[in-house]
């Protein structure tokens, strides 16, 4: 009942009284009269109970009640119950006789809805039942109480992956299937590609795009001349076939997982085996391994393939973000602080898993179910179980059977010996002949050879401090009541989220005490065809690093809060096809860089920007702009000092003082250290202290998982690429190398632009390029060319 309607019916019941005071009705006729409008209101008032129950309290639920309930009522209002309705908040109340005029309609209805808050507004039909509901009367069964829910689950992410058809579009411009989804979007929008790009802008773009470096001028001139209808299939299948491919396309991986070399936090110690991973990654993209594998050895490759090395190192995924040193090394065991941090710790694993493997934000039900995305906090601590029997430490790999068998044995007579000396010792008798015996066995101890270690998932190590490990027994985990560790609830069973239909969400072990099946169930499920999760999550990042945008411009959200897809069809096509022929992650690219949609120039076209200004639906090329390694690649690489040596630990920019609080001084960073000369991949990244060059070009923050890097264009950039001592010091060799190569300045200024460009200079260009090369020198002038636009953006 309304509240206005209430006070109404209030002052007819008086005057009724008063009128019944002069009349006096026979009982029987009284109650006859009562039964017949009880029996005519009654199929009324199921129908609005029905449409309360089955249409309002569903969405009240899943969009208002959570932050309008008993315990948090924001603003004051209470949605979960018929009392907090009719109370009002603090802006009075929320329903009127006019049922336009309902404070609770208007916050949901209009062009820019002020509510739900931070979601997608409610639907016509939701408002249309609503404003049905509040027209009738707003009845609400008396014992009813609304509990949060989490979001739909019928939700385009989570429906299961079928291949739909191809369009028929007939057209000369389709080369791919991939083109035959994008012309049925731009037809429909009235907008039409883009003509493709000439030669050497394609070569620019695909080397770039699958090697982070420029073409060379021999091979650009190559290709441009190349007659062969199949010149650019075959430029594809060479580039994909290098190592520089791994390369590049680890470092966007790398972005995603938020790797780094230290641990971050305020200690921020150096982590020296962390490297080892970050080449598992080059290694597995160069030899195209199926993404399911991909998948399982980083989640539990140290269980499923124990022999081998890259079993072990691939989970230095789990263990790629920061660590807090002092909460797990200095902090006593049983505070609450230790407790916090190991909370912390895990929630970080979680995350990661869950964002980069099926892009969802499963951390957000941390505290309470999920907002907006069907995900319990049940669902969240399930996960959290997964990762309850390991830590992150240096762990040994590449180990020799033989060697190791050798040690144990050695081993065991040395703590013998050890033991039977100090009982020696407090018997206060002769050692001598014991420590004899022990020399040689510490002796053939110390010349065995040591295997190599990864910063990886351990559940064995040495003590320090107060980090001691698990020996794999998975420690307790705990509902936490709005996420406080002062606040425990039930003890959680490992599991995921049950929002994918037809896969369980919580798994059944044989040994629920084995942490490594616990990992293992999680990764089969993560790669079970029926997720389609995982699938549509890892087409849509390399489509995004292809085109500078995705097909879902949130790739770590595929949740209600996150972009929806522009292209849904070609998506699913993508994501099954994938998924059904061997996901393999180079023949994903080659579908897609042989596109014509690929293939198209960035020019500018006013009638379709009037249309499509931010190209959303792919009328021309993206223009983008170099991220901050494959710039300082490219700048070694044209001034020809680029060092090709792969794998191994990463190299220092900056001087390093090592203390309990590391101090990392990038002013002490020596240009011509031939260390520094390799890929940026190599580098090593430092988590509390980044690189000030390299942040200044919208590096990534190795701290954060990060999907799509920022691109600014910024004043510091400009001043940085000029002035940076890195930068100046390459000028000066790539003068060196023109002046080795040409000689005179006018040819010397015409072999540098055709280095940098990849195209000879106009006569305009020569003449003003040579005259400041003339007054300033030849090492400024190729400063400038490392400055022009047509060298920091690619085409």
């Amino acid at each position: 009942m309304q509240v206005t309607d209430a006070v109404s019916s209030r002052r007819e019941v008086k005057n009724r009284a008063h009128w019944r005071t002069s009349r006096q009705w026979h009982p029987r006729v009284i109650v006859f009269v009562g039964l017949s409008i009880f029996l005519a209101l009654a199929p009324a008032v199921r129908a609005d109970e029905d449409l309360f129950l089955k249409r309002v309290a569903p969405v009240l639920e899943r969009r208002c009640v959570r932050c309008h309930n008993g315990d948090n009522a924001k603003g004051g209002l209470d949605l979960s119950t018929a009392k907090g309705l009719h109370e009002g908040g603090d802006s009075g109340e929320v329903l009127a006789a006019a049922v336009e005029e309902s404070l609770l309609l208007e916050m949901v209805t209009g062009e820019d809805p002020a509510m739900p808050e931070g979601g997608p507004p409610l639907t016509q039909e939701q408002i249309a039942d609503l404003r049905q509901w509040i027209k009738s009367g707003a009845n609400w069964p008396e014992a009813k109480i609304l509990q949060p829910k989490p979001g739909d689950g019928d939700w385009w992410s989570l429906r299961p992956l079928a291949k739909p058809p191809v369009p028929p579009a007939k057209s000369p411009w389709i080369r791919t299937p991939v083109d035959a989804f994008i012309l049925e979007k731009l037809t429909q929008k009235k907008l039409t590609p883009n003509p493709e790009a000439d030669r050497r802008t394609l070569i620019r773009r695909l080397t770039f795009d699958l090697h982070g470096l420029p073409p060379t001028q021999e091979e650009i001139d190559a290709f441009v001349a190349d007659s062969d209808p199949a010149a650019y299939d075959k430029l594809v299948d060479r580039l994909l076939a290098s190592p520089r491919y791994g390369e590049r396309w680890a470092r966007h991986w790398l972005d995603v997982v938020h790797y780094g070399d230290t641990h971050g936090y305020d200690k921020d110690k150096r982590r020296p085996n962390a490297w080892p991973y970050r080449d598992y990654v080059i290694r597995s993209l160069n030899d195209d391994k199926p993404y399911a594998q991909f998948v399982r050895e980083q989640l539990a490759g140290d269980v499923l393939f124990p022999n081998e090395p890259d079993g072990i190192i691939a989970t230095g995924f789990v263990v790629a973000g920061p660590w807090d040193f002092v909460g797990h090394v200095e902090l006593r065991e049983g505070t609450l602080d230790k407790t916090i941090t190991r909370n912390l710790d895990r929630d970080d694993m979680v995350t990661n898993t869950m964002a980069t493997f099926c892009s969802l934000t499963v951390h957000c039900a941390r505290c309470h179910d999920h907002k907006f995305d069907p995900i319990t906090q049940a669902d969240y601590y399930s996960l959290q179980a997964v990762f309850a029997g390991i830590d992150r430490a240096p762990r040994p790999y590449k180990i020799d059977a033989e060697v190791e068998a050798e040690r144990a044995k050695l081993t065991a007579e040395r703590n013998d010996l050890r033991a039977k000396i100090n009982t020696a010792k407090k018997a206060k008798t002769d050692v001598a002949e014991l420590e004899k015996q022990l020399a040689p066995i510490e002796a053939a101890l110390a010349k065995l050879p040591k295997p190599p270690l990864v910063y990886a998932a351990a559940t064995n190590f040495p003590n320090t401090g107060s980090f001691r490990p698990t020996g794999g027994q998975p420690r307790e985990i705990h509902l936490l009541n709005r996420g406080s560790e002062k606040q425990p609830g039930d003890i959680m069973q490992p599991g995921t989220v049950g929002c994918i239909p037809g896969l369980p969400s919580r798994f059944q072990l044989d040994n629920p005490d084995d942490e490594g099946a616990r990992r293992v169930q999680l990764a089969a499920w993560i790669t079970d065809t029926k997720n389609p999760l995982t699938w549509r999550s890892i087409v849509n990042r390399v489509w995004h690093y292809h085109f500078g945008s995705a097909i879902v411009d949130s790739p770590n959200d595929f949740g209600h809060m996150g972009a929806t897809p522009t292209h849904p069809e070609l998506l699913d096509w993508l994501a099954a096809d994938f998924r059904d022929n061997g996901q393999s992650l180079k023949r994903l690219h080659k579908l897609i860089v042989t596109s014509a949609a690929y293939r198209q120039s960035t020019a500018h076209d006013e009638q379709n920007s009037k249309i499509d200004s931010g190209n959303q639906f792919l009328w021309r090329m993206n223009r983008r702009q170099l991220e901050a390694e494959a710039l300082r690649d490219a700048v070694l690489a044209t001034s020809g000092k680029l060092d090709t040596t792969m794998y191994g630990p990463g190299f220092d920019l900056f001087g390093f003082i090592d203390d309990h609080s590391p101090h990392y001084l990038y002013d002490k960073y020596d240009p011509d250290d031939p260390r520094g000369l390799r890929r940026s991949i190599y580098r090593f990244i430092v988590r509390s202290v980044p690189d000030p060059f390299m942040e200044t070009l919208d590096c990534a923050d190795p701290s954060q998982n990060v999907p799509v890097r920022n691109s600014t264009v910024t004043a510091l950039q400009a001043l940085s690429l000029l002035n940076n001592k890195f930068m100046v010091r390459q000028a000066e060799h790539f003068a060196a190398r023109a002046q080795a190569q040409a000689e005179g300045l006018p040819a010397q200024i015409a072999f540098a632009f055709q280095t940098a460009l990849g195209r000879a200079p106009s006569e305009q260009e020569s003449q003003t390029l040579t005259a400041y090369a003339e007054q300033h020198g030849l090492a400024n002038a190729c400063r400038l060319l490392f400055n022009a636009n047509e060298f920091l953006f690619v085409d």
